[in-house]
């Protein structure tokens, strides 16, 4: 004998199944994040040429209905001049929002430039840098992926090259010599340079002869050179016999010259360093 399903069972039935169809549909559906992750260059730091420290800050938003939500670097990527390098960044593990509805983060990392050679980056006047941050949102319910990059694009800094060019003892008197160097500094940079507070010391025939500083001693043009005197004073009272003799018979003398200065770039991130040079060779001596 056939049931009979009356019209209020009907309508339980197809009630009922909405329900499930609906239930159903919205466990499929994926959650959509309403927040972003925003990177930003915040500062450029070097104390010279050879290592750089780059810093951002990271600005994510974080939904007022969640909880528990956490963000975590999962990849990264920085390129410099069109190469990619491996480069370490800092980043906190596992950062949690807590209460706050926005988090901003800082993130750093160092570029080397011998190493950035080394990886071949082409040496042009500038560096852009490009870092791109692969990123995990996670809270109770959902684990969604972020991402945020920024590219920056900031002068290279040269430092100066320094030649000898001639060196010549000037004798004086007998005790007392003068001493001349005439030294060439190349500027392969886009700006000028100015070189300041010139340290040097002397050194012939594996003694110490003299030492000297400069104030304010050259300005080089971009992509240029400029070549100077420096004169000092030695005196033979406490230097060997055979190097007087040398001085006295103008015989050809071994040199070494060290010395540092102070190179102002007019660049904001590294307005002056010390430039430090070691020049060594054969120079005769001349009469004055």
């Amino acid at each position: 004998m056939n049931k009979i399903i009356n019209l209020p069972q009907i309508l339980l039935l197809i009630t009922f199944g909405l329900v499930i169809f609906c239930m159903a549909g919205c466990k499929t559906q994926p959650e959509t994040l309403q927040t972003n992750a925003r990177l930003s260059f915040d500062s450029l730091e070097a104390d010279d040429p050879s290592k750089l420290s780059l810093n951002y800050l990271l600005e994510v938003e974080k939904p007022s209905n969640h909880i528990n939500a956490q963000l975590s670097l999962r990849g990264w990527n920085t390129s410099i001049n069109g190469v990619s390098m491996t480069i370490p960044v800092s980043f906190p593990d596992n950062f949690s929002f807590g209460n706050d509805s926005k988090a901003v983060i800082p993130i750093g990392f160092e570029l080397n430039i011998p190493a950035m050679i080394e990886a071949g980056v082409p040496l042009r006047d500038d560096f852009t840098v490009e870092l791109v941050l692969d990123l995990i949102y996670r809270n109770a319910a959902s684990s969604i992926p972020l991402q945020a990059r920024e590219t920056i694009t900031f002068p290279y800094i040269r430092e100066p090259v320094f030649t000898i060019n001639a060196i010549a003892v000037l004798r004086a008197e007998l005790i007392n010599t003068r001493f001349r160097v005439t030294m060439r500094i190349d500027n392969p940079n886009p700006f000028d340079v100015s070189l300041s507070s010139f340290e040097y010391e002397l050194h012939g025939n594996g003694m110490f002869w003299a030492d000297g500083t400069e104030r304010d001693v050259f300005t080089v043009p971009a992509r240029s050179s400029v070549a100077g005197d420096l004169y000092l004073m030695m005196n033979f009272i406490d230097m060997n016999r055979n190097l007087l003799d040398q001085v006295l018979w103008l015989q050809s003398v071994s040199y070494r010259f060290n010395g540092n200065t102070v190179v102002g770039t007019g660049v904001d991130y590294l307005p002056s360093f010390t430039s430090e040079f070691r020049l060594s060779g054969i120079s005769p001596v001349y009469a004055d």
